[in-house]
This record gives structure tokens, sequence and C-alpha cells, in this order.
């Protein structure tokens, strides 16, 4: 019954989705499964838009977003799911009409805009999330409780690292025309696994220095980064070490953690746990069972109650601000060969 009734609510809201992707399609379903009905579907595609037209019978489809958010005075929120160098004038045209926003991590590919953003937001008085996705996992959410209950005690070093093979990554697409290939539209392993960078943040509050290498590499077809590794200083006194690429053709998330009392490591692709304990001298084990659109599906229900209860998100534009201040901060670090201040 009370889903039934969430799901009522969630029929009277009017969402707007630019971009309409692989990520935007996931919203989509989601919204759809979670009861919203009604959409405006926003993409430069005109054949995209009309197979999802077909596929999922939404009348409202527009090859030029401005039109729509011209001609619709009644939407509640948009999901802005384009190529990053996109994601602040976008947002900012729907800011303006008194529309909520749902944006796709990164913020941005640069700074340009974003303080304008937030501030009409706020003077709007606007639901406005950032959408990573990795706060809503079901591990790291599980790692998480274990640092915020010390159950390593005083963190020492962390080591964090992942990547996956580019071409793999959406395989029924051709990975050099994905936004990611593309300096330009704010592409590169950077920009696009900044999630990652978000995680360090999250779990371990922010960064005081960095320094890194943001490099390409590889012979994939793309003019934009595909390896990032850094060392972060961290406000508490710690120490965390980060990679992240385009290169594996086995993908890897795997994180250690080493504390007075113990270490955890972790793989967030199993789901399996393990925290050495100094007493007994062993390593105890958890699995975590999870399915990867839960989060998706967990991150939206929380935009749904942020918007219902007018309540403001705990992942918001300045969250976004502060991850893309770290990911540009290490882009300086790898340009400049020197440690960047970020205090």
């Amino acid at each position: 019954m009370q889903q039934s009734k969430l799901k009522m609510q969630n029929s009277k809201k009017r969402f707007i989705i630019i971009g309409c992707g692989s990520i935007g399609q996931r919203h989509l379903k989601n919204l759809l499964a979670l009861g919203v009905r009604d959409f405006i579907l926003c993409d430069t595609s005109a054949e995209r838009l009309e197979k999802i037209k077909k596929e999922f019978s939404i009348e409202n489809i527009y090859i030029d977003y401005k039109k729509a958010i011209k001609e619709n005075k009644d939407i509640t929120a948009a999901v802005i799911a384009t190529p990053s160098s996109l994601h602040v004038p976008m947002a900012m045209d729907c800011a303006k009409a008194g529309i909520n926003l749902f944006i796709e991590k990164p913020l941005s590919h640069k700074m340009d805009g974003v303080d304008e953003l937030i501030k009409i937001a706020k003077k709007k008085k606007l639901i406005a999330m950032m959408a990573m996705c990795y706060r809503f996992h079901p591990v790291f959410l599980k790692i998480k409780s274990m640092l915020d209950k010390k159950a390593i005690g005083k963190i020492y070093h962390v080591n964090y690292y992942g990547g996956h093979y580019l071409p793999d990554w959406h395989p029924n697409m051709d990975y050099r025309k994905e936004y990611a290939a593309h300096k330009k539209l704010g592409g590169g392993v950077l920009l696009t696994s900044i999630h990652g960078f978000d995680n360090i943040r999250w779990l371990f509050g922010d960064v005081k220095e960095v320094a890194a290498f943001v490099d390409k590499i590889s012979s994939l077809e793309i003019d934009a980064d595909d390896i990032v590794a850094g060392i972060f200083k961290m406000k508490k006194g710690f120490y965390v070490s980060a990679s992240t690429d385009f290169l594996q053709r086995a993908g890897q998330h795997r994180m250690v953690i080493a504390g007075e009392k113990g270490t955890i490591r972790c793989d967030f692709s199993t789901g399996l746990i393990e925290r050495y304990d100094v007493k007994k001298k062993n390593w105890i084990q958890e699995k975590v069972n999870f399915e990867i659109n839960a989060m998706y599906v967990k991150e939206t229900k929380y935009f749904l109650d942020c918007l219902k209860n007018k309540k403001q998100p705990l992942i918001d534009l300045d969250e976004g601000k502060r991850t893309l201040k770290l990911a540009l901060a290490i882009k300086e670090s790898s340009e400049k060969r020197r440690f960047v201040n970020l205090t």
C-alpha cells in the first residue's frame, strides 16, 4: 500500500530528461519504475528519440531543450545527462526557469559558471542534487559505517585502485564517438570516473594537498587522458594513493585501508569485505550482495524524497563543486609537476 501511494505521488511529477544516452535512459527506466509517468525527452539525435518514444510510449520529444523548457511551464525537475561540458549551461537554463535539478557527475569540466549556477539555484530555492551513485552503493555504505564506528581505529593510509577498458564500457557503442573519448566534451578518465575522487572525499574527508599524474599512454583512439595516479594528503593527516584508468581489460575496483587497530580491504566489484582483527590475528570476511542498478534506484528515490519534502540533498551542488575542485587540482598538479594545496 505504501509503495502504491508513493507511485501515485510520483505520477504527478513531470521530468525533463536532457541527454538520452545510456545513463539518461537508465534514469528514465528507474523513474518509470518509481511511478513517474510524465516525461519530456531531449536529445540531439532524432533517431535515438524516435526509438525511445516507440519503446516507452513517450510523446513529448525535442531536439532543442531550450524550446522544450519554453513550451512547457510545469516541469518539476530536470535530469541533466549530457556530456560534462554542457552540464552548467543546460542546468543554468533550467534553474532560471525554476526547474529543480538532478545533474550527472561531474558538475562540469571547469569552474566557469559553477558559482553562478549555485547562486541561482539557492536564490530560487531549488532542489539541486548531484548524481553520485556510489554514495548509494551498499558496499560503500558498509565501508562508510565501519569507518564511522572506527572499526580499525585511526587511519594511517589508504590505497584505492580501479579501472576498466573504455571500449568495453558500452559494448554496443563505438567508444570513439562517446563523450568520454573527447577532451572538449569533458571526457577523459579523470572526469568520467570522478566518482572515485568523490568517494575519497566522502569516506575520508577533504584533501589538503595532491600530487598526481594525468596522462594518455595507450593506443586508444581518444584525445583525452586514459590514466590518473595521485597521492593525497588528507586534512586529517593521513595519506591516500589512488589510481584509475581506461586500460584494464579486466575491470578492477578495490580499496585497502590501513589503521592502528587493523586493516580493511574490499573488492567493490564482488562485494567482498575483509577486516584484519589484530587480537585474533586473522581476517574476518563479509560478503555484501548487490545488484548494480539498485544504487541508481536508491539514488533516484532519495531525489524524489527531497522533492516531496522540499529538503536539500546532502549531495548538493556545493558538494559537486568541491569534488570538481579536487579533480581540477589533480589536473593542475600533473600539468605543473608539483604539489597543489587545496586550502
